[in-house]
């Protein structure tokens, strides 16, 4: 029976171990299943890790595209606009190429009136905000204003929620705004005005991008203007030379004329007469070859003046103060005018530059007294300060007088630069020049420059 039972057990055990096995394997298989299922969700997660990366660069690369795209759209116009020296057209280049480069909606270019501190509309692009061409504002007005007066660039996407925001200009645009973006120009460090490009676009705004590009553009943009108004200074300075040499040579025929060329033809009708005096009157031919020698003396001299007002030797030899007291001479022998000198101080002697200048101005001003003024005397003062650091020169006549604002505002229409040739002349020693006068009370002329850096031992002239 033991071994029955022993072989009973037997029998048993090898249906219990594969029971067991089965089992075992069963678990294993389960344990399998569980980690190919967590596999593929790590994949699928790095997947769409990947594919997030993926979409990100062909984002990132769009974007580099665009830029690239538009950066040399900017060097292209940038280049353009170095060619067009014309300053309307290049205001109006620059604007329309703002706009365009920006895919914006409208835009204006200010620029900034330096004698007034104020900001000038100098073009406007679509928008209909066309009028608020020659608008002048306050620099540190509205959202232009704060660009100007910071010099950074500024994007703003609602322009209702900022208390910069200048309404009234903003009213001349016929759209509502979604985006404003404005930089400042500048040129070698001077602030030229700003540039603005407005978008009304749902949903389209503005970026840091963008901001960049325009701000590079701007700065391009500045260095065309600048170069634009110095070609058109240097038009004008040219024109306006051509103007004051005709209207000297003009001067210098009228004064030709009424002076020397009068007497010589009066001596030449007094020779012509003495002829036949000696002919038929012998006796009397003394007397008349004495007044055409007195006629011919007084030629003699308003030549002399003439040449002394073109070129005055003695100024360059001698310097200022003998130059006048010879001019304050020679015009009380040809024009019996009465000019008395003063120089309530002695100084050294000035530049070439500054004793031309000052001559010049006086001339100007001597003149205009004799011809409009009717003056009978005039005074000529020269008051150096040493311790203001200033040298005062007054011009003061006891003729007519005028209405100094009616003559400067009918200027342009009498086409006559005497006064425009003054201020000329005294800012080129960076002088001040001031006119005082009124009707039946005379003129004073006040020319004020700094004493030391206009003396000859500080000239670089030496």
């Amino acid at each position: 029976m033991p071994t029955g039972r022993f072989s009973d057990r037997l029998s048993m055990e090898p249906c219990a171990r594969p029971q067991g096995a089965k089992l075992r394997y069963l678990k294993g298989s389960r344990g399998l299943r569980q980690g190919k299922s967590l596999s593929k969700t790590t994949d699928a997660v790095e997947l769409a890790t990947l594919q997030e990366k993926i979409k990100n660069l062909e984002v990132n690369f769009q974007e580099a595209q665009h830029r690239i795209a538009v950066l040399h759209v900017v060097h292209e116009v940038a280049g353009s606009l170095t060619s067009e020296l014309n300053l309307e057209p290049l205001l109006h280049k620059i604007l329309v190429a703002a706009v365009d480069v920006m895919n914006a909606s409208a835009g204006s270019l200010i620029l900034l009136d330096e004698l007034t501190d104020e900001l000038v509309f100098a073009v406007i692009e679509g928008g209909g905000g066309e009028n608020l061409k020659g608008v002048r504002m306050a620099r540190d007005k509205g959202i232009a204003g704060w660009v100007a007066t910071h010099r950074k660039p500024l994007i703003v996407d609602d322009v209702n929620k900022d208390n910069r925001y200048y309404q009234s200009i903003a009213d001349s645009f016929d759209f509502k705004l979604t985006s404003l973006l404005c930089v400042p120009m500048i040129s070698r460090n001077k602030l030229i005005g700003v540039l603005q490009v407005l978008q009304s676009k749902p949903d389209h705004y503005f970026g840091d991008l963008d901001q960049k590009l325009l701000t590079t553009f701007a700065n391009q943009a500045a260095i065309a203007i600048e170069n634009a108004r110095l070609y058109e200074s240097l038009k004008e300075e040219r024109d306006r030379l051509v103007v004051v040499e005709d209207e000297i040579r003009k001067r210098l025929a009228r004064d030709l004329h009424d002076g020397p060329t009068q007497l010589l033809a009066s001596i030449i009708m007094s020779l012509n007469f003495t002829k036949e005096l000696i002919k038929r009157a012998p006796e009397h031919a003394l007397d008349e070859i004495d007044l055409n020698l007195s006629v011919s003396e007084k030629a003699l001299k308003q030549l002399r003046t003439l040449l002394f007002d073109l070129r005055p030797v003695i100024l360059e030899t001698q310097g200022l103060i003998p130059a006048l007291e010879v001019y304050a001479e020679r015009l009380a022998e040809t024009d019996k005018l009465n000019i008395v000198l003063t120089v309530e101080k002695e100084f050294e002697r000035l530049s070439p530059k500054a004793e031309v200048a000052i001559f010049a101005v006086i001339q100007e001003a001597v003149n205009n007294a004799k011809k409009y003024a009717q003056a009978s005397q005039i005074d000529l003062i020269l008051q150096p300060d040493e311790s203001q650091d200033t040298l005062t020169v007054l011009i003061k006549d006891n003729g007519l007088g005028f209405d100094v604002h009616k003559v400067k505002a009918r200027y342009e229409e009498r086409g006559s630069l005497g006064m425009i040739n003054m201020q000329e002349r005294s800012s080129a020693i960076n002088g001040v020049f001031t006119i005082h006068s009124e009707v039946g009370q005379g003129t004073e002329v006040i020319l004020t420059l700094p004493l030391r850096e206009n003396l000859l031992s500080n000239s670089k002239d030496m």
